[in-house]
């Protein structure tokens, strides 16, 4: 009869402890976690976004796994695929989700936390009596923001007479406990420090996740850029090859009719041979960058893409254009914007507040106890008798007469603090740097476009004429074939100080924190202006 009923109470436990499954557990993590995230992205971008940290069912990477011919990919489309699979931005999303689950936690602290336990055994003497011991406590337990701790237990352990009339007896029904510091720990600064730095680094954890997706937009980008730029070269070299493979076979046909000399067909044909082994290098480099490519977009190597070429053209097409920011401008503008050097700013903030904390410890302990009991009535329920109620109140002191731990503590935060001000030097030292090389580059990226642009036609048209000066026996071989090499080599400035100017310009735009991506993924707006301070204001 007695095992009978003690079989509810174990039921009713196992049915709690299924409630709280694998999967709902999960679910009410990723709850908290991303309102937590959309509260922060409105705080650091201005708008409330959703973010997703498990990747997606049906990537690009199945799709290229299945398929069977090239898959042509804009320079958009590359961008959506690095958002998507991209190992490297999939472990920064899951770094931020981490930073936001940490902070449930810290707010955990500061709620009410409940807890309950159970243990029921049966006792008797021979077949006289048997007694049925239940231990049930419930207890909840809150800490404040101000340092006071309260502990609430319900129910503790109480003694039913199972044979004998089914009383209750003995043990308490509810137990009050309240610790308020006084000197160490006490005041609001001190007590929610941990819960501070919790939502700052989820603030921080944000930041950083915008400037990661900023900086790898710009990155796959520029790799786009030059794999586009690759491939034009790699045609230029194809292109150069059949020029000298025809010079040779007429120079031969002319040596074979007496009209050149050994020295003009020796030099054709070892330009031809330096042309062949340059377009082998050409194919070669690219499949490797392409190859290097497919690692950085999370995809595998052995899927077969194809980039848009018409991407470099509209590089070409597009020119360049002067700067109309000046730089001290500009320097001021990054360090008015960036995320990065924002958070080495609210960092300095934090290591002074840990020397707070530091100081704090270094204080005496004073805390302010009291306790209240409430047991229960003899008799059929476990009611509360009042009559009987247990309360104590008093200090506990600890004089920490053993200084040297938060002696040491609070010299290290001390070191700590100026290590986090040099830090924010140092990011403004880097930040000034990375805008004024950018803005060298791009003034020198325009100079040498435009010389090379210029260069270019120059170039053809001496192709041109050596070729009919060739034919008509005024210059030599050489002549031609280095007017030939000249129109090589200005084809591949010209395209190597597009992409350059291209790639520095969007560095600065990165350097402004002026890339403005859409709320999920890679893609921007390629067409930004660089900022200046009226438009940033």
């Amino acid at each position: 009869m007695t095992t009978t009923r003690s079989i509810p109470v174990l039921l009713g436990l196992g049915i709690l402890a299924a409630c709280y499954s694998p999967k709902t557990s999960k679910e009410s993590a990723d709850t908290d976690v991303y309102r937590i995230l959309e509260s922060s992205s409105a705080r650091t971008v201005g708008e409330r976004r959703k973010l997703a940290v498990e990747r997606p069912i049906d990537t690009l990477r199945k799709r290229l796994i299945a398929s069977p011919t090239p898959i042509m990919l804009t320079l958009v489309e590359v961008l959506d695929i690095a958002g998507e699979n991209s190992r490297e931005f999939q472990t920064q999303k899951e770094s931020l989700f981490t930073a936001a689950l940490n902070l449930t936690r810290n707010q955990n602290d500061f709620s009410w936390r409940f807890g309950g336990t159970s243990v029921d055994n049966v006792s008797g003497i021979g077949d006289d009596s048997s007694n049925y011991r239940v231990g049930e406590g419930l207890n909840a337990q809150a800490n404040s923001t101000a340092g006071t701790r309260l502990v609430a237990n319900f129910v503790q352990t109480f003694l039913k007479s199972v044979i004998h009339g089914g009383n209750f007896d003995g043990g308490s029904i509810l137990d009050l406990t309240l610790t308020q510091p006084l000197l160490r720990g006490a005041g609001r600064r001190i007590a929610r420090e941990p819960l501070t730095q919790a939502e700052r680094d989820v603030i921080y954890a944000m930041r950083a996740f915008e400037r990661f997706r900023a900086q790898t937009a710009v990155d796959v980008t520029s790799t786009y850029w030059n794999l586009v730029r690759q491939m034009r070269d790699l045609d230029n070299v194809e292109r150069n090859y059949v020029s000298l493979r025809t010079s040779r076979e007429l120079i031969e046909e002319l040596y074979n009719a007496g009209r050149k000399t050994i020295n003009d067909l020796g030099r054709a044909k070892t330009s031809e041979y330096q042309a062949d082994a340059q377009r082998v290098v050409a194919r070669n480099q690219l499949q490797n960058a392409l190859d290097q490519f497919k690692l950085t977009l999370g995809l595998p190597t052995a899927a077969q893409l194809m980039l848009d070429p018409s991407e470099m053209q509209k590089l070409i097409d597009a020119g360049v254009e002067d700067l109309t920011i000046a730089e001290a401008d500009a320097i001021h503008l990054s360090l008015q914007r960036r995320y990065d050097f924002r958070t080495a700013l609210d960092q300095v903030e934090d290591a002074g507040r840990r020397v707070i904390v530091a100081e704090d410890a270094l204080n005496m302990q004073l805390d302010l106890t009291a306790a209240v009991s409430v047991p229960a009535e003899a008799g059929k329920g476990p009611n509360l008798d009042w009559s009987k109620v247990n309360w104590s109140a008093g200090f506990n002191l600890d004089l920490a007469l053993n200084r040297v731990p938060a002696r040491n503590a609070h010299r290290s935060s001390l070191i700590t603090f100026d290590r986090a001000v040099r830090t924010r030097e140092q990011s403004e030292d880097q930040l000034t740097v990375g805008v004024r090389t950018a803005m060298r580059n791009i003034n020198a990226q325009i100079t040498n476009f435009r010389i090379q642009l210029e260069s270019l036609p120059l170039a053809e048209q001496r192709v041109e004429a050596t070729t009919d000066l060739y034919a008509a026996g005024r210059v030599a071989a050489l002549d031609k074939l280095d007017a030939q090499a000249a129109l090589l080599q200005a084809q591949l400035s010209r395209n190597a100080a597009i992409v350059s100017y291209a790639q520095a310009r969007l560095q600065l735009m990165n350097n402004l924190e002026a890339i403005q991506l859409e709320s999920h993924g890679l893609r921007y707006d390629m067409n930004l202006s660089v900022p200046t301070p009226k438009t940033a204001e």
